[in-house]
């Protein structure tokens, strides 16, 4: 997290979680994946409410440090509620690793000693004629994942991950990093899932500023702070 500007009368605003996240290796508690477990419906929006209520707390009280461990635990809560409609990624994920590693076992046993002209180097960096097979738009597949190679010589081991040859890419892996790309069905989700956090959010943080007596679940018109805010993990 970062960018924090916290006051008590002008809300809150930061650097959200983006629809794609890069990370060293994948954090199967906040990627959402088929088979996560997931709460009921029920629990979940109490799961949500007394979250909103502890970030209202924590921003109130100008606490950056509690208000960014309590977006990570919502991060992990976001995943959960959009797993309803996500891909396999933790599958998928396992299955390329294994299409590469192949693939890095055949480009080792077909490489050749002969001395390389900048032809031929510009060639194999672009995967074109005899280096064809090592370029940017190779597939391979495994079990109905397809692994699209993106990498070259100079940025190897970079792929991206689809549930088809012609679907959508859900995850991928570059320069030492993992990320995943949310599909329209799980924004769909979590479009819900902001709306019912931020707009408990701010009930309670309406609460803690000037005393309003609301009772939960009770709805309120956006205040200026909550138009002019970032939107938690939008």
């Amino acid at each position: 997290m970062s960018n924090f500007n916290i006051s008590k009368m002008s809300g809150i605003s930061y650097q959200s979680f983006s629809q794609s996240s890069k990370v060293s290796s994948p954090d199967w508690e906040k990627i959402p994946h088929k088979g996560m477990e997931r709460p009921s419906e029920a629990e979940f929006d109490g799961k949500i409410d007394a979250l909103a209520k502890e970030l209202a707390k924590a921003r109130y009280q100008n606490d950056k440090s509690q208000y960014e461990s309590l977006s990570a635990a919502g991060d992990k809560l976001r995943a959960q509620y959009i797993s309803l409609v996500s891909p396999d990624r933790k599958t998928m994920a396992k299955e390329a690793s294994e299409v590469m590693k192949q693939s890095r076992s055949n480009t080792g046993n077909k490489e050749t000693d002969k001395p390389l002209n900048l032809i031929d180097y510009l060639n194999k960096k672009d995967g074109i004629g005899e280096y064809g097979e090592n370029g940017r738009s190779s597939k391979a597949s495994k079990s109905g994942t397809t692994v699209v190679f993106t990498g070259n010589d100079l940025q190897p081991d970079t792929f991206e991950i689809k549930g088809s040859k012609a679907g959508q890419t859900v995850m991928g892996y570059a320069s030492g990093n993992w990320y995943h790309v949310n599909t329209p069905q799980e924004q769909g989700m979590q479009k819900s899932f902001l709306s019912k956090l931020n707009k408990a959010e701010e009930r309670y943080y309406r609460q803690y500023i000037n005393g309003d007596s609301l009772s939960q679940g009770q709805e309120m018109e956006p205040s200026t702070e909550l138009k002019n805010r970032v939107d938690y993990l939008a």
